[in-house]
C-alpha cells in the first residue's frame, strides 16, 4: 500500500510541476501499463497472454505524447473536464490540461464537470460586475473586520448587488426575485468568494428569506422578501444561547402571548452583526410542554424595540459578536413568521429554499492561489519555496482539500437540483469543511514559516499578514454546530448508528 505521504508527493508533481532538483523523468519511476503487454525492448518479441487470463500491470518506461492521451470517456476531446480556471482547483494551480479528465459514474458514463455556454456567459457577467464595482483594497472578510469605512463600502456594494436583482437571484419573480437556476447562484457565490467580496446580510437573504419562502404567509412574502432583495434591512441571527449552541432544540428563550402580541424574554449569544443590524431572525420557545423540536417558533424582531440590549463579545478572528438580552420585549403578532411551533422545520429547510449553495471551496482556492504565488516568488536556501519537497507536499495537501470541498459542493448542488435527499443527512460537507479550516491554516503557517505569525502592518509579515489572520479566523468553525456534533448527525441520521 502506498503511504499517504507518497500520494501527496505524487499529487504535488502533477499539480505544481517537477522541480529541477528532482531526477529526470523515468529515472526514479516508470509508468504502469494495463495493456497486457510486457515492456518492449529493442528487437524483443512480445508474448501475449492466453485469452481469459488475468494480466497484471507492468512498467513500460514510456509515456505517450499529450496528443494521444484520451479521457476516461468515449475517447473524444469533448469528454474532457471543464478547464475553467477559477472553478477547477487543478487549473487554478497550473495543472497541465492532460490531467484534467472526465470521470465516470457508476453506470460507466462520462461525468462532465463543465458548465454550459449560457452559464459561462453568466460567470463572465458576474466577473465584469466585480471588476467594475469592487476595488481590490475594498475586499475583506466582513465576519472578522470592524473597520467602519470598509463596512460603509460593504453596505453600498450589497445595495448595488440588490439593484441588479442578484440578492434574490433564484427567488420567484413575484417576491422580488429573478427566478434563475440554482446553478447560477453557485457560480455567483464562487466568483464573489474568489474576490473576497463583502456581500453582507447573509442571514437576511439566506435564513430569513428561506423561512419566508417555506412557511411565511403570502402577505409576509410580499412585504419582507422585496425589502431583503433590495437590502433595505440588515438581519442578525438569534439562534444560539449560552446553554444551547449546537443543540439548538434545547433553547429556553420564551415567547408568551399577550393579547395580539408576544412578550419575549431570554438571552442569545454569538450574535454576529447584531450591533450593525436592523432586525433579528429570532427563535423562541412558544410551547414549553411540546417535544423539544416542535415547540419553537420564528419571529422577526425589531432591534430598536424597548427591552433589547447588547454586550460586546470579541472573537479571536478580529470581529465583534454580541450577547443579546431580551427583557419582556413586546413583538406585534404579525411578526411571527409562518405558524406557531413550526420553527425547527423552517430552520432546517430554509437553506435550499432561499437558493443557498456553498462556495467555501472557492475561499480555499483564493487562499491557495495567494500561497502558491508566495512560494513561487520567495527564495529560501537559494531556491524558490515551490521547489522545496516539503513545501510541495503541503501545497498538494492544500489543493486536495480545496478540490474535495469543490466536489462535495457540486454533489450538494446536484442533490438540490434533482430533489435527492443529501447523503449522510447532509452532514458530510459540514464535517469536512469544519475540520479542514484549522488544518488549512496550519499548513499555510508551516509553508511560510515563523513570519506567518506577524500581523498586517509589519514589513516582514508573510502574505501581508493574511497568514496570521487566516489562522485566527480558522477556529471560527462552530457556526451551525461543531464538527463533533456534525459527526454525530452523520453517524446517527446518516448511517443509522446508535447514539
Amino acid at each position: 500500500m502506498i503511504s499517504p505521504y507518497i500520494k501527496l508527493i505524487r499529487m504535488s508533481r502533477l499539480v505544481f510541476g517537477r522541480p529541477r532538483a528532482y531526477p529526470p523523468r523515468g529515472a526514479h519511476k516508470t509508468r504502469m501499463s494495463c495493456s497486457g503487454r510486457r515492456p518492449r525492448s529493442a528487437g524483443a518479441h512480445v508474448r501475449r497472454p492466453p485469452p481469459g487470463r488475468r494480466v497484471r500491470c507492468r512498467p513500460t518506461g514510456r509515456r505517450p505524447p499529450d496528443s494521444t492521451r484520451r479521457s476516461h470517456g468515449t475517447g473524444r476531446s469533448s469528454d474532457r473536464i471543464s478547464t475553467n480556471r477559477l472553478v477547477d482547483t487543478r487549473v487554478a494551480c497550473g495543472l497541465p490540461s492532460r490531467h484534467r479528465r472526465a470521470g465516470r459514474d457508476r453506470g460507466g458514463r462520462a461525468v462532465e464537470f463543465a458548465f454550459s455556454p449560457e452559464e459561462e456567459r453568466w460567470r463572465q457577467e458576474v466577473r465584469d460586475f466585480l471588476d467594475a464595482e469592487l476595488p481590490p483594497d475594498k475586499a475583506f472578510n466582513h465576519e472578522f473586520v470592524e473597520d467602519d469605512e470598509l463596512w460603509e463600502f460593504a453596505r453600498e456594494f450589497t445595495r448595488r448587488v440588490g439593484r441588479k436583482g442578484w440578492i434574490g437571484l433564484t427567488w420567484p419573480t413575484e417576491y422580488g426575485g429573478l427566478g434563475r437556476p440554482l446553478t447560477e447562484r453557485l457560480i455567483m457565490a464562487e466568483e464573489f468568494a474568489l474576490r473576497d467580496a463583502p456581500f453582507v446580510n447573509m442571514i437576511g437573504y439566506g435564513l430569513a428569506a428561506g423561512t419566508l419562502l417555506v412557511g411565511g404567509t403570502e402577505e409576509q412574502k410580499r412585504r419582507f422578501l422585496p425589502e431583503i432583495a433590495r437590502f433595505e434591512e440588515f438581519w442578525a441571527e438569534g439562534l444560539t444561547e449560552p446553554g444551547s449552541g449546537s443543540d439548538l432544540a434545547s433553547l429556553t428563550t420564551r415567547a408568551v402571548r399577550d393579547g395580539g402580541d408576544w412578550l419575549i424574554s431570554g438571552q442569545k449569544t454569538y450574535t454576529t452583526w447584531g450591533h450593525r443590524a436592523d432586525v433579528m431572525y429570532l427563535a423562541a420557545r412558544t410551547d414549553p410542554d411540546a417535544p423539544r423540536h416542535r415547540g419553537i417558533s420564528i419571529f422577526r424582531l425589531d432591534l430598536t424595540l424597548p427591552g433589547v440590549s447588547f454586550s460586546r463579545l470579541d472573537n479571536l478572528g478580529g470581529g465583534r459578536q454580541n450577547h443579546t438580552y431580551l427583557d419582556n420585549v413586546r413583538v406585534p403578532g404579525d411578526m411571527l413568521i409562518g405558524e406557531v411551533g413550526k420553527g425547527w422545520s423552517y430552520i432546517m429547510n430554509a437553506f435550499y429554499a432561499a437558493g443557498g449553495v456553498s462556495a467555501r471551496h472557492a475561499e480555499l482556492q483564493r487562499m491557495l492561489g495567494a500561497v502558491l504565488d508566495h512560494c513561487k516568488t520567495t527564495v529560501r536556501g537559494g531556491r524558490p519555496l515551490v521547489e522545496d519537497p516539503g513545501v510541495r507536499s503541503r501545497l498538494a495537501e492544500l489543493a486536495l482539500m480545496a478540490e474535495t470541498e469543490r466536489l462535495l459542493a457540486y454533489e450538494s448542488l446536484g442533490d438540490a437540483l434533482n430533489g435527492r435527499t443529501p447523503a449522510f443527512a447532509g452532514a458530510l460537507g459540514h464535517v469536512v469543511h469544519k475540520e479542514h479550516q484549522p488544518r488549512f491554516a496550519q499548513l499555510i503557517g508551516q509553508i511560510v514559516g515563523p513570519l506567518g505569525q506577524l500581523r498586517a502592518g509589519s514589513r516582514w509579515a508573510a502574505l501581508g499578514g493574511d497568514a496570521e489572520a487566516w489562522y485566527r479566523a480558522s477556529y471560527a468553525n462552530h457556526a451551525g454546530g461543531t464538527s463533533q456534533v456534525k459527526r454525530m448527525v452523520l453517524a446517527t441520521r446518516g448511517l443509522g448508528l446508535p447514539r
